[in-house]
């Protein structure tokens, strides 16, 4: 068996083998020390402590913990303090496998089915953004003039984390006034990096597949390159019949507002008195053309270094509002194709429908069996 990387196949060959007559799959999983470092395979050539039946791994883009997984192992470990990485198999020949990563995943103290032998763990895992989901435990202020992605890496490092990959694109923006998160259950330490994150016009803080924290500005999703297609009416398609499309319009707005709510200091960078609108005027079917009326929701509010920023801010606002009025649920092949926020092009006669859509949620059984994706139209 010899396993290769994902990434060493072309986008056509990852096509081909996906959508292949003839495609095998397995898994596996790693056993890391608290700073990612690999100590064991648990299915390696001695030992098969890793169960995929039953086992899946999932991601939502909108919970605040990204990623979870559940895992079912027959090996006792230091819960509290070792990491795991489950990985996907897939082959054509069951001969040449391909590898991708898909996470790493802080284990809680997990169920244990007694009546296996040996004895298996139900293992509920958190992604590594549950480090720094934890209260602050101590009041956090970043001064006016401080360097804003300086701070959020600082911040990282000081919850004894090594692996992060910050955007340098606004790496000179500094912090355009005093800026202060009490002692709170409430202030996270994630919570204050997403919110420095924001204040510059970049995405939330996420852990990806290879256990890296990432953050870079924000792009909306009409501008994201797609990382897929699917095809429902192509006979070499993966997507079951199990599918469900709604489209509601109703509660979707299609005019947002967001201002600078800094009133310590009158922030001159920031346009039109502090206070950015952006309105859909014809873009699909909850724009006000469409509607014939404007629907103003939400208004968002915050400390931005800049007008870009809160443009972003009110731009990230408003795509959520256009992607609330379409949506599909369907299930595909299994596949570790997918990350956080990417996006696909999805083609379905049945709907009908051909367009770009957003994948804000996915989970991945282990076993081989089907994976579910929400989608969300762009």
């Amino acid at each position: 068996m010899t396993v290769l990387l994902w990434s060493s196949l072309t986008p056509a060959q990852q096509v081909a083998l996906v959508e292949g007559r003839q495609v095998f799959y397995d898994a596996g999983c790693d056993l890391l020390d608290s700073d990612d470092v690999f100590i064991t395979s648990l299915n390696d050539e001695e030992s098969s402590d890793f169960i995929a039946a039953g086992s899946s791994v999932d991601r939502d883009i909108y919970r605040t913990l990204h990623g979870s997984a559940r895992l079912r192992i027959s090996r006792e470990l230091l819960w509290g303090s070792q990491r795991l990485r489950p990985y996907h198999l897939i082959s054509s020949d069951n001969i040449n496998w391909y590898r991708r990563n898909l996470g790493v995943f802080l284990p809680t103290t997990p169920e244990k089915a007694l009546g296996e032998t040996p004895a298996v763990f139900e293992v509920e895992c958190f992604d590594k953004l549950d480090v720094l989901n934890q209260p602050h435990g101590e009041s956090y202020s970043l001064a006016a003039g401080e360097l804003v992605i300086e701070a959020m890496e600082n911040l990282i490092s000081a919850a004894g984390e090594t692996k992060f990959i910050i955007s340098q694109t606004s790496a000179a923006v500094t912090a355009p006034a005093n800026k202060l998160f009490p002692l709170s259950d409430e202030n996270t330490t994630l919570e204050i990096i997403n919110a420095l994150a924001e204040s510059i016009g970049y995405r939330p803080l996420f852990a990806d597949r290879e256990g890296f924290y990432r953050s870079a500005p924000y792009v909306s999703p009409s501008d994201l390159p797609r990382v897929w297609t699917y095809n429902a009416d192509s006979e070499r398609s993966t997507v079951s019949e199990q599918r469900t499309s709604v489209a509601d319009y109703y509660g979707a707005a299609n005019r947002v507002i967001g201002y600078n709510d800094d009133i310590s200091n009158d922030i001159p960078t920031i346009a039109n008195g502090g206070i950015v609108e952006l309105s859909n005027a014809a873009d699909g079917p909850t724009s006000i053309a469409a509607r014939g009326r404007t629907i103003t929701r939400p208004i968002i509010s915050g400390t931005y270094a800049s007008t870009e920023a809160l443009t972003a801010a009110v731009q990230a606002a408003l795509d959520v509002e256009k992607r609330v009025a379409n949506f599909v649920e369907l299930r595909v092949g299994a596949s570790a194709v997918h990350g956080h926020f990417d996006a696909v092009r999805y083609m379905d006669s049945a709907i009908p429908v051909d367009g770009n859509f957003v994948v804000t949620a996915w989970s991945l059984p282990l076993d081989g069996s089907d994976m579910s994706l929400s989608l969300r139209g762009v």
